[in-house]
């Protein structure tokens, strides 16, 4: 006769345990041998197989057994099952199949303050400061950016550029 603690604790444990754990199947385990494990566990802990212990028993079963189901959705599918082999390296133990990775962004080259400028005076002002920064010369460039600023007050990637500097 099945008990609902023993069902309970055994959720409980799960909650710490990886996808290839809840299986008991190695991470490099082929398919077939996810699929076996599966059946293996799904006869085990089925909350079918409980009803006539009771629904308090059904119940806790039904929990072991949703986390199997997770298991095995995500180690079916090879996809799913390399997303999850990174997040697990990462130390993710579960996953949502929904959930779409995020690719990686890629680094913005930054822009040159002669770009952001508008008038040529202001190019200039902003050529120079560029020079300046790149030689390390940050009160320098400061200088040159606060004159290009000064030609062209309404814009704001110029005055946003001199207040980070102002940093």
């Amino acid at each position: 006769m099945a008990e609902a603690e023993t069902f309970r604790a055994w959720a409980e444990s799960l909650v710490n345990a990886s996808y290839y754990a809840i299986l008991r199947v190695p991470p490099n385990a082929p398919p077939p041998a996810i699929k076996e494990a599966f059946h293996a566990f799904a006869m085990r802990c089925h909350p079918d197989r409980y009803v006539d212990e009771g629904p308090e028993v059904a119940a806790a079963a039904s929990e072991v057994f949703k986390r199997g189901v997770e298991a095995y959705n995500i180690l079916s599918k090879a996809d799913l099952r390399a997303r999850y082999d990174d997040a697990l390296r990462a130390g993710r133990l579960r996953m949502d199949p929904n959930e779409i990775p995020k690719p990686k962004a890629a680094p913005k080259a930054p822009v040159s303050l002669e770009s952001l400028a508008r008038t040529e005076e202001g190019k200039s002002y902003a050529r120079r400061a560029d020079l300046l920064l790149s030689a390390g010369r940050r009160d320098d460039a400061r200088g040159q950016l606060t004159s290009a600023c000064s030609l062209e007050p309404t814009n704001q990637e110029l005055l946003q550029r001199l207040a980070e500097l102002g940093r």
